[in-house]
């Protein structure tokens, strides 16, 4: 962290080509919605697109050291959730048999948050190719990268295979991974080496129709609906509501894009609700809600629509932080079940 900042070369991110978001014009560089959207959303909808999650720098570098120095608006950590998950960044390389690994850290969160990596390198020369995500949950005010002067950097086009898009709650966000890289929506753009635009909104995932509208606008891969969390009572929402959004959903999604497959995610349960039932009786409610839409969708004569059931999921109590939140145990869980149905929706192609 004592390296000599007069020996560092840095690039401004703001510059560079960013993954994980749309093209369209945004007077912020690392938010996920473009300007236009300001005029179409909620307030809180519209503060949540400013938190960078799932968005991502990749480049290739020949550097031994690189830094990270960047400011946040926001908190920088929960109750619940750590700093280097809320907002922490992440690094990882790709190996030469073209696998990702994750790359430690020293970091130092203060006012102006500090990363610092080391790499090992056969030779001076040698060029490696890298994915540097930015934090789920805090968005950015700025951020900049050092490596020593006389090292190579170089960006990388954003990727040109149609994107996965996911619409969701606080879970699909990123909430509460430990860093970024173990958000599932990151988890499984690794795997399956696909983007994956990440449209999940801190208790405001509402199947809304101005968001719908928007996302069927991507010409995406899949679309994944996983919004059955923030049904509540507390938010004035209830599994009637949430069965006629989904409906009202699909059809929207399908009137563009009537050969894009789409999943209907279930609830994953409150490991609690074996305890307090009310809570139990919530996502079983919701999950029936679920479970009714897909099949009188199905019924109607409408393909290329999937459900994800909370059986597929298999959380278990181990698998959340707070009885609602999944660890990162959590988030493998997710990933793999998104794994499994999407290598099932590529074969019947």
């Amino acid at each position: 962290m004592a390296q000599n900042q007069e020996g560092l070369k840095w690039y401004d991110l703001s510059e560079q080509q960013l993954e994980g978001r749309t093209t369209k014009a945004s007077t912020n560089p690392f938010q996920r919605f473009p300007d236009a959207m300001r005029a179409r959303t909620r307030e809180k909808v519209w503060e949540l697109s400013r938190n960078p999650a799932g968005v991502k720098f990749r480049f290739t570098s020949n550097a031994k050291n690189i830094r990270l120095e960047y400011e946040v608006e926001g908190e920088q950590e929960f109750p619940h959730m750590p700093a280097t998950g809320v907002s922490g960044i992440d690094l990882y390389q790709k190996n030469k048999a073209g696998n990702w690994q994750w790359v430690k850290g020293n970091f130092r969160f203060s006012d102006t948050i500090n990363y610092s990596f080391q790499i090992s390198a056969k030779e001076e020369t040698e060029t490696k190719e890298y994915m540097l995500y930015l934090p789920l949950y805090a968005s950015l005010k700025w951020i900049k990268l050092g490596i020593a002067k006389g090292k190579m950097l170089k960006g990388i086009d954003a990727e040109k295979n149609k994107p996965i898009v996911a619409y969701g709650t606080s879970i699909t966000q990123g909430a509460c991974a430990s860093r970024p890289g173990n958000a599932w929506t990151n988890k499984l753009s690794r795997k399956l080496d696909l983007p994956i635009l990440n449209f999940g909104f801190s208790g405001n995932g509402r199947l809304e129709p101005e968001i719908i509208d928007y996302i069927s606008q991507i010409d995406a891969e899949v679309y994944i609906l996983d919004c059955l969390a923030n049904f509540t009572s507390g938010q004035g929402l209830d599994d009637k509501t949430a069965y006629k959004r989904l409906i009202s959903s699909v059809k929207t999604l399908l009137k563009d894009n009537p050969e894009t497959p789409i999943i209907l995610t279930d609830h994953a349960g409150y490991p609690g609700g074996e305890v307090y039932i009310p809570k139990k009786e919530l996502y079983e409610y919701l999950n029936r809600a679920n479970s009714k839409a897909f099949k009188e969708l199905k019924s109607a004569g409408i393909e290329g629509i999937y459900l994800l059931s909370k059986e597929r999921l298999n959380l278990t109590a181990e698998d959340f932080v707070d009885g609602v939140h999944p660890t990162d145990g959590g988030m493998e869980k997710y990933a793999r079940a998104y794994e499994e149905i999407l290598e099932m929706i590529a074969k019947e192609k």
